[in-house]
């Protein structure tokens, strides 16, 4: 895999900076998240369209969006936007470590046993610049920035609301992300992606179920935002907590480098791409 180079997408994060909070503010204007998820299945279609659409484009425009028509692009800008909210609300706990990751069950029995007590997870970081898994950054067989950490029931019951959030908003990103870099990713290293993102949405689901006060949450609020119920309060705990386990398997986070945007805030990113800050 060959790195020819990156281009961030017009509408970057910077430019919702001073978008989200009025958003949030704002009852009758819906949150961009809530709005994708309410007719997932066609988003993620028109999110695979406008993938395959732009990487089928010549080397120099890679990355790109011009070409695409008015809904298209409308897409790709609520996905940037519901992106964007997830990083605003995470910006304290990004002082002390990554934000962007994926979680799945290690054992594919996982489904079998509904009264597990503590169970084997996969974690694997992010870069929060390019919006890609570090291992589709770092090449087939390298290994960094994947952990197997085992997770009491209590606390994966407790983050699943945060998680669901989390996961879901890197499904939608994915098709974007790897649109909107000039990144070789192939066709099967893509789908193992999407395949690690649904295998942790169908744990989430299964661990939400089993936990009545999770599952209350999801089904007694119209709208499960990032500023409802046991999500946001969760959120700085659920960090922490996975900071801590990751410190002990790696406390150089999978050689993520903790830069500084020009506002200020930190974010953790790929080697490559510190020099853009």
């Amino acid at each position: 895999m060959e790195i020819v180079g990156h281009t961030q997408i017009s509408l970057t994060m910077n430019a919702y900076a001073h978008v989200m909070p009025r958003l949030k503010k704002d009852a009758a204007r819906p949150n961009p998240f809530e709005e994708l998820q309410r007719d997932l299945a066609t988003v993620m279609r028109v999110l695979t369209e406008v993938r395959f659409q732009v990487r089928g484009q010549q080397a120099d425009i890679m990355g790109r969006f011009d070409s695409l028509d008015a809904s298209s692009k409308e897409l790709v800008t609520k996905v940037d936007a519901a992106y964007a909210g997830l990083m605003q609300s995470l910006t304290d706990e990004a002082r002390d470590g990554p934000r962007l990751f994926s979680i799945e069950p290690v054992d594919s029995g996982f489904f079998d046993r509904p009264g597990w007590i503590s169970e084997k997870f996969r974690i694997t970081l992010w870069c929060e610049h390019s919006r890609l898994p570090l291992p589709a950054l770092n090449g087939k067989g390298d290994k960094r920035g994947v952990y197997e950490i085992n997770m009491p029931r209590d606390w994966v019951v407790k983050a699943a609301p945060f998680l669901k959030i989390l996961t879901s908003t890197l499904s939608l990103v994915a098709p974007v992300a790897a649109s909107a870099t000039k990144l070789m990713l192939d066709e099967a290293s893509y789908k193992g992606i999407e395949k690690q993102l649904d295998l942790g949405q169908k744990s989430l689901d299964s661990v939400i179920k089993g936990g009545e006060k999770a599952g209350t949450w999801l089904t007694s609020t119209d709208s499960p935002g990032l500023e409802q119920g046991d999500a946001i309060d969760a959120r700085g705990a659920v960090i922490r907590q996975l900071h801590a386990w990751l410190k002990e398997k790696d406390p150089g986070f999978g050689d993520l480098v903790r830069v500084q945007n020009r506002r200020q805030e930190y974010r953790w990113v790929h080697g490559q791409f510190a020099a853009e800050y």
